[in-house]
């Protein structure tokens, strides 16, 4: 799929007649996710990757209010994964109620604490083995991990 102005306007009539909130698209090194909140008159955004490209594009005024939504285009080349190096049940704060070790856009240090992986009833604590910051957590609180599945994507410093 050619990535154009009409690609992303014709996703977001699609989103704009079915009334949807988010529509996602994966196809190798194209992602796009573009989100929406009903009711509101600022859209949160579009969301579309593709290395090494970065880039901000504005759509032209003169299309439906869904696609006038601001496209962010992220670099993901410089991001890095963080995965889970067992098979368990992900927790992203020492106990319920408590709060996470680290959410989406916060700075952390090396040797700080990213969350818990619970296996054979041992708490494991992943820790980050650079500084950086977060830009996606890949996983619900209390979701089961695979070896390997990517629990964060973070920026190194």
């Amino acid at each position: 799929m050619e990535l154009n102005i009409e690609t992303i306007q014709a996703l977001a009539k699609i989103m704009s007649e079915e009334k949807l909130t988010s529509l996602a698209l994966d196809q190798g090194n194209l992602k796009i996710e573009m989100k929406r909140e009903i009711g509101s008159a600022q859209p949160s955004g579009i969301t579309y990757q593709e290395a090494p490209i970065a880039a901000t594009v504005p759509l032209p005024h003169h299309t439906q209010p869904v696609a006038a939504e601001a496209i962010e285009i992220a670099e993901t080349a410089h991001w890095k994964e963080i995965k889970s190096p067992m098979v368990g049940v992900f927790y992203q704060s020492s106990q319920p109620g408590n709060p996470a070790y680290v959410t989406k856009g916060q700075h952390f240090s090396e040797g700080d604490t990213l969350c818990i992986i619970e296996a054979m009833k041992l708490m494991n604590e992943i820790t980050a083995e650079t500084p950086g910051t977060i830009m996606e957590v890949c996983v619900g609180n209390g979701q089961v991990v695979e070896f390997g599945q990517v629990l964060y994507r973070i920026v190194e410093d």
